[in-house]
């Protein structure tokens, strides 16, 4: 079976699937796969005779630990499991037995992130360990291989992953694992020079608890608007000052990627709500959701409404009616300030209390 018609039948799955949005793993993380494996033919040697064993479709299972580090690069650990069962033995007119093969492997993968796609596309690279092991091949040589070896494994991954949320990724993905060099023993006590080889293609989602925080200014302090002052004119009679009034706006920040309040947010939208009813004419409140230009345009004006939506839930919590809150989400698209795309700015993640 020619390795290249798989890929580009996982190539043009990834590419055909608008309704996707990109995806990025920082920190770390877990993962898991199912899929279907295709095995090629192994060629075997007991010495004297070259023979190959033919192994039908079968599936796979795959579990990793990884650590993304913001840059996109990963690495994992995985923990693979593959099955086949025999097709055919040269000269062998019924032959029957399965290959499992259990797979320790050490992966280094890299995301392309910002590449204008509607997914993320991956490409790595695995080396490790396989336990190989042959239950009852029968017919070989007028006897039977039921026998294991543990060998040296290498592999090639290239797939793709959709963001499902904050947190859990969908991926899908090819991957190539060869066993170059499997010793085997007949039951008649016969070595036996065998290889194990396989294309899959496994679905799966990978699970990220944290992404890692980078350097950054500190976050500025929560900016309100204040009253203008007024000046006043000596006049012959005396006048008396009115009281200023209490701002009409207030801003709230949030983390990276985060929608829940901080308590500085808290605080602010309590004084803006405890502020409420000394300033005068206020026919509505509007929360303007914004975000910064750190992932895909369409994510970022989700989680702008989910950081608006944040602040109306405590709104009326502190007792003002849902029907004087207006929401407005905005995304990436009006910064407090200019960065260039895929910038992190702690001033660009925010939330617009105004008074109208």
């Amino acid at each position: 079976m020619s390795r290249l018609p798989v890929f580009l039948v996982v190539v043009l799955l990834l590419q055909s699937t608008p309704w996707m949005a990109h995806a990025q793993t920082d920190g770390a993380y877990l993962g898991g796969a199912a899929g279907v494996s295709l095995p090629l033919d192994s060629e075997t040697n007991d010495g004297t005779t070259r023979r190959d064993v033919e192994l039908d479709t079968g599936y796979g299972l795959s579990g990793a630990v990884g650590y993304g580090f913001g840059n996109g690069f990963r690495m994992e650990l995985e923990l693979g499991f593959f099955s086949n069962d025999v097709d055919s033995v040269t000269g062998a007119a019924n032959a029957s037995g399965d290959v499992d093969t259990l797979k320790l492997m050490g992966n280094v993968l890299y995301d392309f992130r910002n590449t204008g796609l509607p997914v993320t596309p991956y490409l790595g690279l695995g080396l490790g360990g396989a336990r190989v092991s042959a239950d009852g091949i029968d017919p070989f040589s007028n006897t039977r291989i039921d026998d294991s070896d543990t060998a040296f494994a290498y592999q090639a991954i290239a797939g793709a992953s959709y963001k499902l949320n904050e947190r859990v990724d969908l991926t899908l993905d090819y991957r190539f694992l060869n066993v170059p060099d499997v010793d085997l023993r007949t039951d008649a006590g016969t070595g036996v020079d065998a290889e194990y080889a396989t294309h899959a293609v496994m679905f799966g989602l990978r699970y990220s608890f944290a992404a890692p925080k980078k350097a950054a200014a500190p976050a500025p302090a929560p900016i309100a608007e204040t009253a203008p002052k007024i000046e006043w004119k000596p006049t012959p009679a005396p006048a008396k000052k009115p009281e200023p009034q209490a701002p009409r706006s207030y801003i709230v920040f949030f983390d990276w990627d985060r929608s829940d309040l901080r308590n500085d947010a808290r605080e602010i939208i309590q004084t803006a709500a405890g502020n409420l009813n000394s300033v005068g004419g206020v026919v509505r409140i509007v929360l303007t959701g914004h975000a910064d230009r750190s992932g895909p345009d369409r994510y970022n004006l989700g989680l702008s409404q989910r950081r608006a939506d944040a602040v109306r839930a405590e709104l009326r919590r502190l007792g003002i009616k849902d029907r004087e809150i207006v929401t407005i989400a905005k995304g990436e698209r009006e910064p407090l300030v200019a960065t260039d795309d895929g910038v992190r700015e702690p001033r660009n993640r925010r939330v617009e209390i105004v008074f109208e």
